[in-house]
């Protein structure tokens, strides 16, 4: 079986940043990392900082076709190691309001429109 069967929502690879943080505020500011792929129920990405499966982050994506950042909470809902001590973070968006899933919508039906990128 494929991580792909799992899925609720297509997800379109795209390199963009991610700007994000815990939710619960603590001694780290914002990061960004480059984000691997995204969809409307959520989002994966590679970060320096080691989250635990149901930690709480805010995110900020730029989006296509958008005017200001999105701006969302998410859960991490898996963790991966990945190269040079860093890990890879899935993620489901939590609470977002109409604008913003539309914001995000809008933006994996654009992307996933355009050529792949490689």
């Amino acid at each position: 079986m494929s991580d792909a069967e799992h899925r609720r929502d297509p997800r379109v690879a795209h390199s963009f940043m991610v700007r994000y943080r815990s939710a619960s505020g603590g001694a780290a500011g914002w990061m960004m990392s480059p984000l691997r792929d995204l969809s409307v129920s959520g989002a994966r990405f590679v970060s320096e900082q080691l989250f635990t499966v149901g930690a709480l982050l805010e995110i900020q994506l730029v989006l296509p076709l958008s005017d200001q950042p999105a701006g969302l909470k998410a859960k991490v809902a898996w963790v991966k190691p990945a190269p040079l001590r860093l890990v890879e973070l899935g993620v489901t968006f939590e609470q977002v309001s109409e604008e913003t899933q539309q914001m995000v919508r809008d933006a994996v039906t654009h992307l996933l429109q355009q050529p792949q990128q490689r």
